[in-house]
C-alpha cells in the first residue's frame, strides 16, 4: 500500500469537488425555484437569454467530450500535452465551467451567472492547484517545463497544437456523459420551470436580475 506524506505525493481526493458541486447544484436549484428573473416570461431578452445559455451548454459539452478523447485512459500515467491539452492544462475544468455558466443563463438569470459561476471557478481552480502539485510530483521536469507553457486554466490558443488522440477510456467516456445528461436535462427543466411560472403554479417569492 502507498504511503503518502504531503499534499504533492498523493493525488487529490476528486469526492471533495464532487461533493462541492452537488452543494452548488443544490443551492442553484433552491434559487430558482424561489426567485425569478426579472425579465417578463416568454419575452424576448429572456429568450435570448436562454439561447446563449443552449449554446454555453452545447459547447461545453463538446468540449469535455474533446478532452476525454484526448486524455484517454492515460490520466496520472502519461502527460497529454496536446489537443485542448496544449493551450490549457484543465480543459475538463474549464468546460465544465462554460457549461454552468450556460446553465445559469437558460434560467434566465444574470445574477445567478455572476454568483454561481465565479464559486465553480473556486471550486475547480482550487481542485487544478491540487491536481498539478501530484502532476509535478509525478513527472517532475516533464510536468514543469509542460506548466511554464501552458496556462493553469484559462486557455492560450496561440498555443494549440491537434497532437494525436488516445484510446478512450470507457470508464471515463460513460461519466462524461452521464455528466452531459445531467447537464442537457437543466434545460427542459428550466423550461418546466417557466411553465409553472407562467401557469401561476410556482409563484416567485423573489425577482432578481
Amino acid at each position: 500500500m502507498a504511503i503518502y506524506t504531503t499534499p504533492s505525493d498523493r493525488p487529490f481526493k476528486q469526492k471533495s469537488r464532487i461533493w462541492a458541486l452537488w452543494a452548488l447544484t443544490a443551492a442553484f436549484i433552491t434559487f430558482h425555484l424561489v426567485a425569478g428573473p426579472v425579465f417578463p416570461l416568454g419575452g424576448l431578452a429572456l429568450t435570448l437569454i436562454a439561447q446563449i445559455g443552449t449554446l454555453l451548454i452545447a459547447f461545453g459539452v463538446m468540449g469535455r467530450i474533446w478532452s476525454i478523447v484526448y486524455v484517454g485512459g492515460l490520466k496520472n500515467l502519461e502527460l497529454v500535452t496536446e489537443g485542448p491539452y496544449s493551450v490549457t492544462r484543465n480543459p475538463l475544468y474549464l468546460f465544465s465551467l462554460i457549461t454552468i455558466s450556460g446553465v445559469c443563463l437558460v434560467f434566465g438569470s444574470l445574477l445567478a451567472t455572476a454568483i454561481f459561476t465565479p464559486l465553480a471557478y473556486i471550486v475547480f481552480r482550487y481542485t487544478a492547484k491540487r491536481e498539478a502539485l501530484y502532476l509535478a510530483h509525478l513527472f517532475g521536469e516533464q510536468y514543469a517545463e509542460y506548466a511554464r507553457r501552458t496556462p493553469l486554466f484559462w486557455p492560450d490558443v496561440s498555443m494549440f497544437k491537434w497532437g494525436q488522440a488516445h484510446a478512450i477510456s470507457r470508464k471515463a467516456l460513460l461519466a462524461t456523459v452521464r455528466d452531459a445528461l445531467f447537464i442537457l436535462a437543466m434545460i427542459p427543466f428550466s423550461e418546466l420551470v417557466e411553465y409553472l411560472r407562467e401557469s401561476g403554479l410556482l409563484p416567485m417569492s423573489i425577482i432578481l436580475p
